[in-house]
């Protein structure tokens, strides 16, 4: 199998189950969508007509917007994560930066899922981010934070990998 072009169909089948903390952060980040949702569907009625919808780098608001622009975002976010949290647990399919082979294909699988896993749970954080900062203001670090998990996960993930195909 190594050196030959594989399809993903042609992979190993996945054999190894996965651990309970990569379980309960899928479930964690899920809830947390559906919290987040939640609050904002029940906070939307109490907004004013126009809404902050950007941000300049330092926090201050330079955009505003009709207030169902929110909505938007939340429809946005349940596209990303409901889909994003159902394919994570089928990492056979992803694509990866090396070559998945006999000896490596369940290491790979496992930090393919825990990558996809970690996305999904700091999406969520941006999602908070987000809300927080139209309807309350100061969600700025939430937002950065966010992103500097999604960046940390994606380069901890293909650092793994990349590792595991030596």
């Amino acid at each position: 199998m190594t050196g030959t072009p594989t399809t993903k169909a042609d992979r190993p089948a996945r054999t190894y189950r996965t651990g309970p903390a990569t379980r309960v952060l899928r479930w964690v980040a899920v809830l947390a969508m559906v919290a987040v949702t939640a609050w904002l569907l029940t906070v939307y009625p109490t907004l004013p007509e126009t809404v902050v919808t950007h941000f300049g780098p330092g926090g201050e608001a330079d955009d505003w917007g009709p207030k169902w622009s929110l909505l938007v975002v939340a429809g946005v976010m349940l596209l990303l994560s409901l889909p994003l949290a159902a394919i994570s647990a089928h990492p056979r399919a992803f694509n990866y930066p090396v070559e998945v082979t006999e000896s490596n294909a369940q290491t790979m699988y496992r930090e393919g899922e825990r990558l996809m896993v970690w996305t999904l749970l700091f999406l969520q954080v941006v999602y908070l981010g987000i809300g927080w900062s139209v309807v309350l203001g100061g969600g700025g670090p939430l937002l950065v934070l966010g992103i500097v998990g999604l960046i940390g996960a994606s380069i901890l993930a293909i650092v793994r990998m990349v590792r595991a195909a030596r």
